[in-house]
């Protein structure tokens, strides 16, 4: 019991001795990049083939085998980011993105609005996209007009 007590104590007068040689070499400039241990990756951009097919192909899984109709995303237009966070708030970088996108045979475009955040993917690897089209949202998993993908609102 005195033993563990003992190599306890060492362990701990051992750490606090080389927190104050770490203070005793740092020489107070602030110009050079401090290395943190950790990777922090890169947010592929809004208009990337990867993001823009992912969204696609999970929209037209889910119409298919949720909803029972084979809506698919006709044509992507006006791909636009509309703000970048990196790692605000904590370490997870976000890209909040708009693009423009004619469904099936609609004339007109619909709003998708989608979230890019990188350690997001299995196991923290990667990055994940969250999206949501406008209008089409009946459970309101996004809340109101895709609340949750859009920058400003949480």
């Amino acid at each position: 019991m005195i033993r563990r007590l003992v190599a306890a104590l060492s362990f701990v007068a051992a750490l606090a001795g080389s927190g104050a040689a770490l203070a005793a070499d740092y020489d107070g400039s602030y110009g050079q990049e401090v290395h943190r241990g950790w990777d922090r990756g890169s947010v592929p951009l809004c208009d990337s083939p990867k993001v823009l097919s992912n969204i696609a192909e999970r929209y037209h899984w889910a119409n298919t085998h949720t909803w029972g109709n084979n809506l698919a995303f006709r044509e992507v237009a006006s791909v636009t980011e509309t703000q970048f966070r990196p790692g605000d708030p904590g370490l997870i970088d976000r890209r909040f993105c708009k693009a423009d996108v004619y469904i099936a045979d609609n004339v007109r475009p619909t709003a998708v609005y989608y979230l890019i955040e990188e350690r997001m993917g299995f196991a923290s690897i990667g990055w994940y996209v969250d999206f949501c089209v406008s209008g089409q949202d009946p459970w309101r998993v996004h809340d109101g007009w895709c609340r949750t993908v859009r920058p400003g609102w949480f």
